[in-house]
This record gives structure tokens, C-alpha cells and sequence, in this order.
């Protein structure tokens, strides 16, 4: 199939102030992908690769609207799998809950990792210019 690659969006975690996060209410890492950040004047796209990083040996619930869409056991590897790619509509949020309580800084790649995480956005063009759309 034909994509059109839209590029990636990478955030850094921050402290759950929202209290969305089940497992550290108030005190674990969250990463919140929200309708802004994702902005693609697409009425549907998808995300094709995810690339996490964190403290390691925690695992992180992936949410879309608040709904669980995936468990990763390890939130410090990544994971793939393009024959299933998390498809979004201009509206959706995405999450990334951490098992792990928030850190302060200085961050580094052994004792404290910061969670980040990157989406990579495409259009399957065989759907259309804007699929779903009016």
C-alpha cells in the first residue's frame, strides 16, 4: 500500500498532576499526546512505530481516549508491529502511563531516565485524502 509519511512527534514524560495514571495517581511519569500536539489536518492517520525509553525495568499502559489499547511490559524497549497500526482521528489523545513514580532531574541513560516517547505518523493513501471526512 501507498503512505505518505507524516513525520514524528516526540515528548518528554512529566509528572501525572491530572491524576489520570492508575497505577501512581499524582506521582508517576505520563506522557500525554493530545489533539494539538498530533495536529494533522487529516481526518484519519496512523501511527506506524513507537519508540519509547524510560526507566527501565517498568511497564507503561498505552491509552487512546482513555481507553487501554496496549500494555508494553518494558517501557524502556520498543515495540512494532506495522500490520497493526494504532489509527487516530483528529480528535484522539494518547497517553503513555508509566509503572514508574515521577524523577526530577539531571536525567541520564542508566540511573534516571526520563520517559520519552516518539510517534511516527502516516496516511495510508489507499483510504483516500480524508477518510471519514464530510
Amino acid at each position: 500500500m501507498p503512505y505518505q509519511l507524516l513525520g514524528s512527534r516526540t515528548l518528554a514524560g512529566s509528572n501525572d498532576s491530572q491524576k489520570i495514571n492508575p497505577y501512581l495517581p499524582g506521582t508517576g511519569w505520563v506522557v500525554q499526546f493530545t489533539p494539538q500536539i498530533l495536529a494533522t489536518s487529516l481526518t484519519q492517520f496512523e501511527v506506524y512505530q513507537i519508540s519509547l525509553d524510560g526507566p527501565v525495568g517498568f511497564g507503561v499502559l498505552v491509552t487512546i481516549n482513555n481507553q487501554p489499547w496496549n500494555f508494553v511490559a518494558q517501557g524502556w524497549q520498543n515495540w512494532w508491529d506495522p500490520s497493526q497500526p494504532m489509527i487516530l482521528r483528529q480528535t484522539d489523545e494518547v497517553d503513555f502511563l508509566y509503572q514508574a513514580p515521577f524523577t526530577s532531574g539531571p536525567y541520564n541513560k542508566s540511573t534516571n531516565v526520563a520517559a520519552t516517547v516518539t510517534l511516527w505518523l502516516r496516511q495510508d493513501l489507499g483510504l483516500g485524502v480524508n477518510p471519514g471526512g464530510q
